[in-house]
């Protein structure tokens, strides 16, 4: 490794280390009579989940040097680190926050809407690491681009449905798995778009344009079926099949381009 790409692997390690070891001592401090310890294993639980996503596509997909080098590794780990931090320091922006609501707040809605949020996130970063590259910066380029992309496209649904109105205030179970496998199926989408042998800045850009368009179709989809599906006054009980069903669907879609592109 370079001295810069030293440089860059210790600030990023620094910086996941002092965000989720202090989120991590947050939770354990909260006080007992609202803490749940399962729900906080199961917060840790997809975390490491989404981080494994990463390091199974270092470990097979990425360039030869970086397979090869421990010190690549604990860059790119590090560097999904920060961008799981950087979803989840936004999440309360949008309406979704991981330890007051769903580890202290008992909302299981929202622990199914981070766990999609964090694990698209680290398909986003899989995708990202897939293929050659002659420097680090074509691989953490496309990534910005597409972890951009991501965040951007959460911003316009928590703006289309009240930031996350049925998650947050009506704690609607199928409304946190439908929106967490909207995440999911985003992640797949813009994973694949950046994914793949650098050549140049241009075909980057137009692979990812023609790769990861559909997650506009996905977006557009889920703003129709979470104001269908939403909690109302005659029909405050949703049923499941009306979660699962919705989540289903868009992570099939996602997988079907990603297996035929």
């Amino acid at each position: 490794m370079s001295d810069d790409e030293t440089l860059i692997a210790a600030l990023a390690a620094v910086l996941a280390v002092a965000f989720w070891g202090g989120a991590l001592v947050t939770a354990v401090q909260v006080n007992p009579l609202v803490r749940s310890g399962r729900r906080l294993a199961a917060a840790v639980a997809a975390l490491v989940v989404s981080l494994g996503v990463v390091l199974g596509a270092l470990l097979t997909g990425a360039d030869p040097q970086v397979r090869s080098g421990a010190g690549y590794i604990v860059l790119f780990l590090a560097v999904a680190a920060d961008a799981l931090a950087l979803v989840t320091l936004v999440g309360p922006v949008f309406g979704l926050r991981v330890l007051g609501d769903f580890v202290r707040g008992k909302n299981a809605a929202v622990g199914w809407a981070v766990a999609g949020l964090w694990l698209g996130t680290g398909l986003v970063n899989a995708g990202a690491n897939v293929g050659r590259g002659d420097t680090i910066y074509t691989t953490l380029g496309p990534l910005g681009l597409a972890l951009g992309t991501f965040v951007v496209l959460t911003a316009i649904l928590a703006v289309a449905t009240g930031r996350f109105r049925a998650i947050r205030l009506d704690r609607d179970t199928p409304a946190g798995v439908r929106v967490g496998g909207l995440f999911v199926a985003w992640g797949l989408v813009l994973g694949r778009a950046v994914a793949g042998d650098w050549e140049s800045t241009r075909r980057t850009l137009e692979d990812f344009v023609n790769y990861g368009w559909p997650v506009l179709a996905l977006l557009g989809a889920a703003i129709v079926v979470e104001r269908m599906l939403r909690p109302t006054v005659r029909r405050p009980q949703v049923p499941w099949t009306a979660g699962v069903g919705p989540a289903g669907a868009y992570v099939a879609v996602a997988v079907e381009l990603v297996v035929r592109r």
